[in-house]
């Protein structure tokens, strides 16, 4: 597959639009459309339990969903669970997990996360009388590694995010893994910004528990994410929701739930939205996330070019081979809102404010930001129609 044109082929709005907001969601490739058409229109039916052949064939299709999730992450086909985006993965995982935590427990985070990876926690400390930590970082949002081991240990609960969607870091997630491991404590990982732009193994990463959304960077339709359990959570990772699909047996004064997945999923799933993530990231597979990454890489090495020769100030790490696909900037005085319409109004789509990660901004003592984020159907044409925009903008901003 030629990159980025054949992709661009599929995506017909990259011919309409330059799309820089795919950390916000992603633009969605025919064949995910066309997967998800075949289900609607060709065996549209409720999954499990029912015996005619359109219930049937839809259930092979949201279980062979699950076999390629699986498969994509290197779980286990009863480890995955779907949901409907990373924000509903992190809260099940608090509330499925709130039962193991005793006064005085320690939580350990990062000051860098999205709010969905903070406001669980948040909320599960404020109930259950625990002691959230964070690690210690720069401005860029690169971890003190050594304060990390230190606040581990002894820590119940760690939980990061792989990629900031806020400064495009990537953080040492397989490190702090085992860190976690080895001071016996649950590692969660919100993988929002990495899955389908980079390899996500949840056996190197030493996960416990993981979330992602499929509308992100696997390219498909919103409304379905995906919760990894590792199955030694089983027995003691509660069921946040009951009713339909999860039970083995009922009686008027009590149930038995049935095995995982099924236990974790109640009442009708999102089968159209499985079978089109499936497709996503079959679709995935056939770029290749090497090509993905070597991609953005290049488009992210210019960005930053372009804008310091500008004298733009960028957020983020400079050490580029720690830096997503994922550049955050600001034009002062200019208001974040005010340089994301000016490119709105040249085709250019870019996302503003704060993200979702007010702490970030608080600790960089700045209002928001405006975010470009790339997939791999975004060009280096692309990138310099971008920046002459922005030479643009500047020029007028600083007469």
């Amino acid at each position: 597959m030629k990159i980025p044109e054949d992709v661009r082929r599929d995506i017909p709005l990259t011919g309409e639009v330059i799309y820089f907001d795919n950390t916000a969601t992603s633009l969605t490739p025919k064949p995910v459309i066309e997967a998800m058409d075949e289900y609607y229109l060709k065996y549209r039916a409720n999954v499990h339990r029912g015996v005619h052949r359109l219930s049937q064939m839809a259930t092979a299709k949201y279980e062979e969903s699950r076999k390629v999730v699986a498969d994509f992450i290197n779980a286990g086909f009863e480890e995955i669970i779907f949901t409907k985006n990373t924000s509903e993965s992190l809260n099940l995982v608090a509330l499925g997990l709130e039962g193991l935590f005793k006064p005085g427990d320690r939580i350990v985070t990062t000051p860098y996360e999205h709010h969905s990876d903070l406001l669980p926690w948040q909320r599960l400390a404020k109930k259950r009388g625990l002691k959230l930590d964070f690690i210690t970082g720069d401005d860029e949002g690169n971890l003190d590694l050594s304060d990390a081991e230190g606040k581990i240990k002894g820590a119940k609960l760690v939980a990061v995010q792989h990629v900031s969607n806020a400064l495009g870091v990537i953080h040492e997630v397989e490190e702090l893994g085992k860190m976690a491991k080895e001071a016996g404590a649950i590692f969660v990982v919100d993988a929002a910004q990495s899955v389908g732009h980079m390899e996500v193994d949840v056996k190197k990463l030493h996960a416990d528990f993981l979330g992602f959304s499929g509308h992100k960077g696997p390219m498909g339709p919103t409304g379905i994410g995906v919760l990894y359990v590792n199955a030694e959570f089983f027995d003691t990772f509660e069921p946040p929701l009951i009713g339909g699909g999860t039970i083995d047996d009922v009686e008027l004064c009590c149930y038995t739930l049935t095995e995982p997945p099924e236990r974790f999923e109640a009442g009708t799933p999102n089968i159209g939205g499985a079978i089109g993530l499936a497709a996503g990231i079959r679709y995935i597979e056939r770029i290749g996330l090497g090509e993905i990454e070597r991609q953005e890489h290049k488009l992210v090495k210019r960005i930053t070019e372009g804008l310091d020769e500008l004298e733009v100030p960028w957020y983020g790490p400079k050490n580029l081979k720690k830096h997503a696909g994922v550049v955050s900037f600001n034009v002062p005085p200019l208001h974040p809102h005010d340089v994301a319409a000016v490119l709105d109004e040249h085709g250019i789509m870019v996302r503003s404010g704060h993200h979702c990660a007010l702490p970030v901004m608080k600790k960089l003592g700045i209002n928001g930001t405006v975010r470009a984020s790339f997939h791999v159907y975004n060009s280096l044409e692309e990138v310099e129609r971008f920046l002459g925009v922005m030479e643009e903008l500047v020029k007028g901003v600083r007469g």
